[in-house]
């Protein structure tokens, strides 16, 4: 009602938020991009745009930190976890197709989005440790240890881990990849109830697509997980039949974890405003 009323109050917003409708529209421009020409629309193709999803979200957070030479409010623990879950994943998918994309957005994209999501970890974990640490948050305040959650999620993936590669090595890499991709954003929403201050865009933006990577992740797997369950005898997991149960919970996990975030997060895009967490959940 406002906006018609006073059209031009749209007009002002654009303009603030230009960078941030930027950014959108080139995510958008290069997922179609990619499904129209370089993929052959298979159902499989929610896997590649979440890794798209993904590895713009860690180019969101590097820009913001080069642009602003400020890492304030972001986890270093957080992006340690990440910078595991980015190379124990592609220990498996560079070099077997037990986990790749069917479609053929899969032969290289996919890596390729992988691969990019790597090194922007590896970015802006330079950024926050070398470049601009003066601006870091204090290990008080980031007091989530990543240890805490990959040695945990490790001993789950040698347990129970699935087996599309026939290789152990591998397959217990890419299981643990998964579990800890589930707690791996726990550190960074910890962080922000610490602070319980205002939070940048490109900060909750990061936050928003790695959820919006789950989703699309637990989407696909939940319609093909009948696939990891199945038993073989190169598999050493305890629990063959479950594993496929065990990897949706593992999505989900994050996604629960994420609702107190998106509550504040979408509530600060209707009214405006910028977002901040007054929760202690």
């Amino acid at each position: 009602k406002n906006l018609v009323t006073y059209p031009n109050v749209l007009f002002y917003e654009i303009r603030k938020k230009r960078k941030d409708l930027y950014l959108l529209l080139g995510i958008i421009v290069l997922i179609l991009f990619v499904y129209l020409f370089l993929s052959s629309g298979e159902f499989s193709f929610l896997l590649v745009i979440s890794a798209i999803c993904q590895a713009a979200s860690f180019f969101i957070i590097a820009q913001k930190v080069y642009y602003f030479q400020n890492s304030s409010g972001l986890s270093l623990n957080c992006l340690i976890c990440y910078l595991i879950v980015m190379s124990t994943r592609l220990t498996s998918t560079l070099f077997y197709n037990g986990y790749l994309p069917s479609d053929s957005a899969g032969d290289w994209f996919y890596q390729l989005c992988e691969i990019t999501s790597l090194l922007l970890v590896i970015v802006n974990i330079l950024f926050i440790t070398k470049y601009y640490n003066d601006n870091a948050e204090n290990e008080n305040d980031d007091s989530i240890d990543y240890k805490y959650l990959a040695v945990p999620t490790f001993i789950l993936a040698l347990l129970v881990h699935t087996n599309l590669n026939s290789n152990i090595i591998t397959d217990v890499c890419w299981s643990f990849s998964m579990y800890l991709e589930g707690v791996a954003i726990y550190p960074q929403l910890h962080l922000f109830t610490v602070k319980k201050a205002q939070i940048e865009p490109y900060t909750s933006h990061y936050v928003s697509l790695q959820g919006l990577h789950r989703l699309l992740t637990l989407i696909f797997w939940y319609y093909t997980y009948d696939e990891l369950n199945e038993e073989s005898e190169d598999s050493y997991s305890f629990f063959h039949t479950y594993t496929g149960y065990v990897l949706i919970l593992s999505q989900l996990i994050q996604l629960i974890l994420m609702l107190d975030f998106y509550y504040y997060y979408f509530k600060s895009l209707f009214k405006g405003e910028k977002m901040s967490i007054n929760s202690d959940i």
